[in-house]
C-alpha cells in the first residue's frame, strides 16, 4: 500500500494539499492510502516510520502557474524554500529532519501545487495533471 499524504490547513491557499487528497479519492487509486495532515510539523515522521512508498503533497509558491503540480525529490526541498510554511515545522524541515534520523522512505515523493500570488483562497486545481502525476508514480 502506498501513502498519500496531503499537508495542510483550512486556510486560503494553504488547503491545496487537503484539495488534492479529496480529488484523489474520486479517482479510484488501488492500493493507495489517502490522508490529510493539518500541519503536522515533526508529527509527519510518524507517517514516515515502517514506509518503503510515500507521497507527499504541498501547496509550494514558485513562479509557475497557479494550481499547477510539480514533482520534486526529498534532495531538493532543501534549496527550495518556497513551501508554505504555516505549520510551524514545514514539509521540508519534516524531510530533513527524518534523514537525519534515517526514518526517511526510500520512496519518497514530494508534490507541490502551485499555490499563486493570492495565498487568501485556493486556485483551481489542475486535477488531471496531479492524477497523471500520482498514477506515474505508483
Amino acid at each position: 500500500m502506498i501513502r498519500l499524504i496531503g499537508v495542510g490547513s483550512p486556510f486560503g491557499a494553504d488547503r491545496l494539499g487537503w484539495l488534492a487528497i479529496d480529488y484523489l479519492e474520486r479517482c479510484s487509486l488501488p492500493g493507495c492510502e489517502l490522508i490529510k495532515l493539518d500541519r503536522p510539523g515533526s508529527a509527519l515522521l510518524d507517517y514516515f516510520r515502517g514506509e518503503t512508498e510515500l507521497v507527499l503533497i504541498d501547496a509550494v509558491r514558485l513562479d509557475d502557474t497557479p494550481g499547477g503540480v510539480a514533482l520534486f525529490q526529498p534532495a531538493e526541498l532543501e534549496r527550495l524554500s518556497c513551501l508554505t510554511s504555516s505549520h510551524g515545522l514545514g514539509v521540508a524541515e519534516a524531510v530533513s529532519l527524518a534523514a537525519q534520523l534515517g526514518e526517511l522512505p526510500a520512496g519518497l515523493h514530494v508534490i507541490g501545487i502551485q499555490a499563486g500570488a493570492d495565498l487568501s483562497r485556493p486556485p483551481l486545481l489542475d486535477g488531471s495533471a496531479l492524477e497523471t502525476l500520482v498514477r506515474r508514480l505508483l
